[in-house]
């Protein structure tokens, strides 16, 4: 009775169908027409090969498929990019705004502090997006290219004697400053002057200061950065050759610099700033490509003269009483070391981007998904579950991921978009344990080739550093950490330095009361955390699952 329901089955939706009989026992009439009759067991052979024929028929029917009506949700949402680069039109439906961008937007905040992918950019083109819609603002949205700077300093500075060095990085930024104020201010006012006569003679007048012939001012900010940068580096040459500690007196440096009348520039700018708004300084990506060997001392002298000649503007503008805010956005990492060869510390204005709190990595994410996906605003709680399964073996999912994202919006972003996309290449309606595994596994090879290029940025020489943990323990003690470290080439000498690298990027932990605590679950605080380290003396660390799947570690 099963197999004459099965074949009734295959019969009714067409699908081959073979039935056999051993023997001419009586059969029933409704399918004896169907029946192949076997006497030997050999003989079965030849009607399933008369059947596998008929099978490979079928397979090869094109069965007209049934079309979907639309897109489901998942594969109509859009989280947006996680670089905030990518969405510059898009991301002002969608930003959090945070007590740190309130603070830099309304000029309390010299410096934006955050480690990569925790929204410098973001707080970047939002402040340049906002203020730059004001007729009467100046703003100019600086992005100095890194590698530039350090060919400059490679040509000349370090030819240099300290001191003339840093008079003439502080020079060579505050003309720069100059130039790019007066650059934007024609740019702006372009068409406006020819009908403004409050603004003519003062445009006229600085357009001709500021066109020479010797100046180009075609191209972006960094081209006209690298052409100026060209021409001092073959006026000093032509002087000086390859002499080592050479020492330049204020007339020299002003002679190799300067292509333009700077006194006067700088009075036509204050005059016609009087007739403008608030001037915004706006630095983004100073720290972007610099090389691989590591930081160097003169490196970190170009950022401070750099945010000294902000000043220097700032009070010579405020003078003339003219509102400026200067702005640079620069990584955690490169502010440490700045702060620690710094004597003058805390004297900057500055805001921190560490996020601590999952709570608010959620709203960034709701924020990002009702906008998206055009849906009436809900909690995250109701969101969730038409994006992702509830939980991933036993833990709530969301924040399974937050706590492998090391606390940055764009990893956390990374992340899920991994998921989402092996989610909707096997057509599931919502991201299934299966997605989140496999997502896990490719965000994470991704995040370790980061850290490690950010490791390296910083410490130097420690190329692939991160991969000498390869299938080691997930629990560890400092002393293996050592060992590792050590098999992996690192000299003794550096080993203290570069454990708490590891430590202050979240890839090491240290485990208390059977909980692992990291770096941001103790506000950034590396004195926090080494405090816990020596109060307990058999302290035991551990790596970041975030890091588990590429670097083969099991739980």
């Amino acid at each position: 009775m099963r197999g004459a329901f099965l074949a009734g089955l295959a019969d009714g939706m067409n699908i081959a169908l073979c039935i056999i009989q051993n023997g001419e026992n009586p059969i029933p009439l409704d399918y004896r027409d169907f029946v192949n009759i076997s006497y030997h067991p050999e003989d079965v052979n030849d009607v399933i090969a008369e059947f596998a024929g008929k099978v490979a028929e079928a397979f090869q029917q094109v069965n007209e498929l049934k079309s979907r009506a639309s897109e489901s949700y998942l594969q109509s949402l859009d989280l947006g990019a996680s670089s905030a680069e990518n969405e510059m039109r898009t991301l002002e439906r969608y930003y959090l705004t945070t007590d740190q961008f309130l603070k830099s937007i309304r000029g309390e905040a010299n410096i934006v502090v955050g480690r990569k992918g925790s929204g410098k950019s973001a707080i970047f083109l939002q402040i340049r997006d906002r203020e730059r819609n004001k007729n009467n603002n100046i703003v100019l949205d600086l992005k100095p290219d890194g590698y530039k700077l350090i060919k400059f300093k490679e040509l000349i500075l370090d030819f240099l004697e300290e001191g003339t060095f840093q008079h003439t990085i502080m020079a060579f930024w505050e003309y720069i400053l100059l130039l790019e104020i007066c650059y934007k201010i024609l740019e702006k006012d372009k068409e406006r002057h020819l009908h403004d006569h409050n603004i003519y003679d003062g445009y006229r007048a600085l357009a001709d200061l500021y066109n020479t012939e010797d100046y180009v001012t075609e191209g972006d900010f960094s081209e006209r950065m690298s052409t100026l940068m060209t021409k001092i580096t073959t006026e000093y040459k032509s002087k000086y050759s390859d002499k080592v500690n050479v020492r330049l007196s204020v007339p020299q440096i002003t002679e190799m610099l300067y292509l333009h009348d700077v006194k006067a520039l700088s009075e036509n700018v204050i005059s016609y700033m009087k007739n403008k708004g608030t001037l915004w300084l706006l630095f983004d990506n100073i720290d972007k490509g610099w090389p691989t060997s590591g930081l160097k001392h003169e490196d970190l002298l170009i950022v401070r003269a750099l945010i000294d000649a902000t000043r220097k503007l700032e009070r010579q503008f405020d003078r003339a009483r003219i509102n400026v805010h200067s702005i640079v956005f620069l990584r955690n990492d490169v502010y440490d070391l700045l702060v620690k060869e710094t004597s003058d510390r805390g004297k900057e204005a500055k805001v921190l981007l560490d996020w601590t709190d999952s709570d608010l990595l959620r709203e960034l994410l709701r924020l990002r998904i009702i906008t998206n996906s055009n849906i009436n605003d809900q909690t995250f709680e109701l969101l969730w579950p038409n994006i992702c399964v509830s939980h991933y073996n036993g833990e709530e999912s969301s924040q399974f991921l937050i706590d492998r994202c090391l606390m940055r919006p764009r990893f956390l972003l990374n992340l899920i978009n991994q998921c989402k996309s092996f989610a909707i290449n096997l057509n599931h309606e919502i991201i299934s344990q299966e997605d989140i595994a496999k997502g896990l596994a490719a965000y994470s090879t991704d995040l370790l080739t980061d850290i490690s290029y950010e490791l390296n940025d910083i410490a130097g020489n420690v190329n692939d550093l991160l991969y000498a943990f390869i299938g080691s323990k997930s629990k560890i003690s400092k002393e293996e950490v050592y060992a590792i470290l050590t098999d992996f080439g690192l000299e003794k000498s550096s080993l203290e330095e570069v454990f708490d690298l590891l430590l202050w990027y979240g890839f090491l932990g240290i485990e208390i009361d059977s909980e692992p605590k990291y770096i941001y679950n103790l506000n950034y605080s590396m004195q926090l955390l080494n405090g816990l380290i020596k109060k307990r003396a058999t302290s035991l660390f551990i790596i970041n699952p975030a890091f588990w799947s590429a670097l083969m570690i099991e739980d």
